[in-house]
């Protein structure tokens, strides 16, 4: 290649070529060349310039280890506050409290419960019936003779129910007795006594629910 640009170019063509290409690739030759006039000078310059011309992008490098990290950045401003939310509506007050001192059941409303007793000689049994609240008006007590047992104690023993102004009692099991009696009652509105009586000696049981609706 050097054959050629001398051919063409001469010696001092040469030279001024080779400081052009020293000058392109990264350094400048006119110190170690403080021969060269200013005609040659320019003619390197020239040279230079257009040897110099940027080419095509090599590949990407590998990817270089990760730097430290960077200091912590200054807190922002405060948000600006929410709007108040809106305040719910007071529920009712419920029965047996101090908006509502009144400890009466509501109208349409219905108590349920358990009753049992267990004895072993042939006597009078007596079972407690205690309303939590009390039940004005009093309710009727239903026989579960009563030929509208099912039109008012409609429930069953494992689903004790009763139409309004009703009690209605359901026997899950009664062995060796019988309700016989109307209940006994000390203050209606608070609750009754189941009478039951045995039939014959030994074991007497009996178990199962009851329930009261207020009217």
């Amino acid at each position: 290649m050097f054959k050629r640009i001398h051919d063409k170019l001469g010696t001092a063509g040469l030279v001024i070529a080779i400081v052009a290409l020293i000058a392109a690739l990264g350094g400048t030759a006119f110190a170690a060349l403080p021969g060269l006039n200013s005609k040659q000078k320019k003619e390197v310059k020239k040279i230079a310039k257009n040897v110099a011309k940027a080419g095509p992008a090599g590949p990407a490098g590998l990817a270089g280890a990760q730097g430290p990290a960077g200091a912590k950045g200054n807190t922002g401003p405060a948000g600006n506050p929410g709007e108040a939310g809106d305040d719910g509506a007071d529920g009712e007050d419920g029965v047996c409290s101090v908006g509502n001192p009144s400890c009466k059941l509501p109208s349409g409303a219905t108590l349920t419960g358990t009753w049992s007793f267990r004895t072993t000689t042939e006597s009078r049994v007596f079972v407690n019936i205690s309303f939590p609240l009390q039940v004005n008006p009093v309710p009727t007590y239903v026989f579960p003779d009563d030929p509208e047992f099912t039109t008012k104690c409609p429930g069953s023993a494992s689903e004790p129910k009763a139409a309004p102004g009703f009690f209605c009692y359901y026997s899950a099991l009664l062995v060796n007795a019988a309700n016989v009696s109307s209940p006994a009652e000390v203050d209606p509105a608070s609750g009754l006594v189941l009478i039951f009586d045995a039939e014959a000696e030994g074991l007497a049981l009996g178990r199962g629910t009851w329930a009261v609706t207020a009217l």
